[in-house]
């Protein structure tokens, strides 16, 4: 089967775009990126061609994803400058040691690397164990499609913790809410699209997805074990100055018991 290739955007129309996305006038731009109006009305109609210089300079004003930038330094026939290497790849080796250092250091708490459209990239044992806890990890992503591990469908598939969330109308609607701000900053991501769009055929999906109003200080992930309540939240740590899309991508997910009935669970899935 010939695969098509994806046809890649006039500069013109993508800084058009991104303009918008962005909410900000042809002036306002302008005024961010040191450049005329009338300089930046004609690379928007195509009049004009931008230099290397001039994409950069834009795409820093527009604040894009390094990802982003290179998409639009290729739309105006640069190459792309920003690398994206695999995880596992030599250049990477620092950051990697300081992920696996994280991923040790925080047991007997599970902890998750994933990517922006969290696809599961690594995991802590104290994570494989809360996981197998409800369910089993051998035949889930068979179970959900055969797809790569992630964690939107693991959490919300029946197949995965959805039977065991106790407050599935709140998270879940956390879930969607998040994938459509995500969306809504960076619209030109198809395969967030596509993850959205699937997770809302789910069954029993949430009209709403209101922030929950209430004393508590946090949305708690809350589950049930063998009829023990179990409550945890997360906190997202990224890397301070990535100049690799990989490592800009990246979110580190640390979980924590919400209450002394979920810390124990988690000491004694661990054997201690």
């Amino acid at each position: 089967m010939q695969s098509t290739a994806i046809p890649v955007p006039a500069f013109s129309d993508l800084l058009r775009s991104w303009r918008r996305t962005r909410k900000h006038s042809q002036w306002a731009l302008s005024d961010m990126a040191g450049v005329s109006q009338r300089h930046l009305s004609f690379l928007e109609s195509g009049r004009s061609a931008p230099s290397r210089e001039m994409v950069l300079r834009l795409s820093q004003a527009l604040e894009l994803p390094l990802r982003e930038q290179n998409g639009l330094l290729q739309a105006a026939g640069f190459a792309a400058v920003f690398p994206e290497n695999p995880i596992d790849a030599e250049s990477l080796a620092h950051a990697r040691q300081a992920l696996d250092i994280m991923l040790t250091h925080q047991e007997p708490y599970p902890v998750i690397v994933v990517d922006r459209n969290w696809n599961l990239l690594l995991s802590n044992e104290a994570n494989l164990r809360l996981f197998s806890a409800f369910t089993d990890i051998n035949t889930l992503w068979e179970e959900i499609g055969g797809q790569a591990p992630n964690v939107v469908r693991a959490t919300l598939h029946p197949a995965g913790f959805r039977p065991h969330i106790r407050n599935w109308d709140a998270f879940a609607g956390y879930f969607l809410r998040q994938l459509g701000e995500e969306l809504a900053t960076n619209p030109f991501n198809r395969q967030a699209r596509e993850l959205l769009d699937e997770v809302k055929g789910y069954p029993d999906m949430p009209a709403s997805t209101d922030v929950p109003t209430g004393a508590a200080p946090l949305l708690t992930l809350e589950l049930e074990k063998d009829g023990t309540p179990l409550r945890l939240f997360t906190m997202i740590s990224t890397f301070g100055t990535p100049l690799d899309v990989t490592l800009q991508e990246l979110r580190i997910e640390t979980f924590f018991p919400a209450d002394d009935v979920t810390d124990r669970f988690l000491h004694d899935l661990a054997g201690g």
